[in-house]
């Protein structure tokens, strides 16, 4: 069985943690690529579904980062024509980054955390 990871030792303060994920994925895509207008969108993107998880009471890192991915996907057609990666990679950056910030060792999808 595979255990959960919970967000619940991450601060109560879902704005601040949301704001500060959503500047590392911005960070992140254009360390990786290149600035772009389409990665400040794809971040506030992860910003949003993970205040919406938060803010309903959820704290399941993959509830979260499905919800992330979904919101994407469901909007894809405003990053597709510019993002040079897909929805899900976004997402496992997101679980990388929430485990990281709980000090949980994740699995590391991506080799640096912005």
């Amino acid at each position: 069985m595979v255990q959960s990871v919970s967000l619940e030792t991450l601060s109560d303060n879902h704005e601040e943690i949301a704001s500060e994920l959503s500047g590392s994925v911005q960070r992140w895509l254009d360390a990786e690529w290149m600035e772009q207008e389409v990665h400040v969108r794809m971040a506030e993107s992860c910003k949003r579904s993970y205040l919406d998880c938060r803010e309903r009471g959820e704290a399941d890192l993959m509830a979260v980062m499905v919800q992330v991915a979904d919101d994407l996907t469901e909007n894809w057609h405003q990053y597709d024509k510019d993002a040079f990666v897909n929805a899900w990679d976004v997402s496992n950056y997101v679980s990388d980054y929430l485990s990281a910030k709980t000090g949980i060792e994740g699995c590391e999808c991506s080799s640096t955390i912005h």
